[in-house]
């Protein structure tokens, strides 16, 4: 973990600033200590959480290999200019960031910002750790209180993730911006056999989960048409919640498909 990142991080137990102390050991100054895993990450959870499923090294592999070839570009330059256009100071949190792709992209259009991938995974967070110079990695759990000090981020990034209004309205910026992807009616259509399906009460679900703490700033539709390979479908179905679902031994074939989302922006409420 980089050293001048863990100012920013919240002790998980009594949520003071992380800093390095004796024997290269992260804590705090109330005495919490949190050992740094070889690949640079911090675990930060709290003792006590509620059991919750984390994606699996094949999910992560999937993601990695799908979003590598770059089936959603379209998200992540959207994601870039927002964070490109950012004004307040601090980090870019991404909550629920996967193996870091995302964050990753984000960072190279921010000229010296630095960021934080945060997941429950520890295998997607491994990958994180590596995923940009610029950027730490945490195991977190974004349902609980998140392990980042009021106030630090400038952008908060919420791609297809759980969302958690108090924490966000808490550790962002008051200048600051949250970006949200969320999937659209239509939205992998073509592989509804084999994907979760949309909910159509998603946009009113996602207003309901953000306000009265934050108000839409801006909202654009994106869709485009991919054309993918057999080993695409075949990671897009297992890179997400499908995963759990799908009879692994499902032989899956080329297909063109539509991709669907809405990228909204939100600011905090005065």
């Amino acid at each position: 973990m980089r050293d001048d990142l863990l100012p920013v991080l919240a002790c998980p137990a009594c949520a003071e600033p992380l800093g390095r102390v004796d024997g290269g050991q992260v804590g705090c100054a109330n005495g919490h200590r949190f050992d740094e895993a070889k690949q640079g990450h911090l675990t930060l959870l709290p003792a006590k959480r509620r059991a919750l499923t984390a994606d699996t090294p094949e999910m992560v592999d999937a993601r990695l290999r799908f979003l590598g070839r770059g089936h959603y570009a379209p998200v992540e330059r959207a994601l870039a200019a927002v964070v490109a256009a950012a004004v307040a100071p601090g980090i870019v949190l991404d909550v629920g960031s996967g193996p870091g792709t995302y964050l990753a992209h984000a960072l190279r259009a921010a000229d010296g910002r630095r960021g934080v991938a945060l997941d429950l995974s520890a295998v997607a967070i491994r990958r994180a750790a590596r995923a940009h110079e610029r950027a730490g990695a945490v195991v977190g759990d974004v349902t609980e209180r998140l392990p980042v000090v009021d106030g630090s981020a400038a952008v908060l990034l919420d791609v297809f993730a759980p969302r958690n209004q108090t924490e966000y309205a808490r550790v962002l910026h008051p200048d600051g911006v949250l970006a949200v992807v969320t999937p659209r009616t239509g939205h992998l259509a073509e592989l509804a056999e084999a994907t979760i399906t949309v909910d159509p009460e998603k946009e009113r679900r996602l207003h309901d989960s953000l306000t009265p703490a934050f108000v839409l700033r801006s909202s654009e539709d994106l869709t485009w048409t991919m054309d993918l390979s057999a080993e695409d479908v075949h990671d897009v179905v297992h890179m997400g919640p499908s995963h759990h679902h799908v009879d692994p031994d499902v032989v899956f074939e080329s297909a063109t498909v539509t991709a669907a989302v809405t990228v909204s922006t939100w600011t905090p409420a005065r």
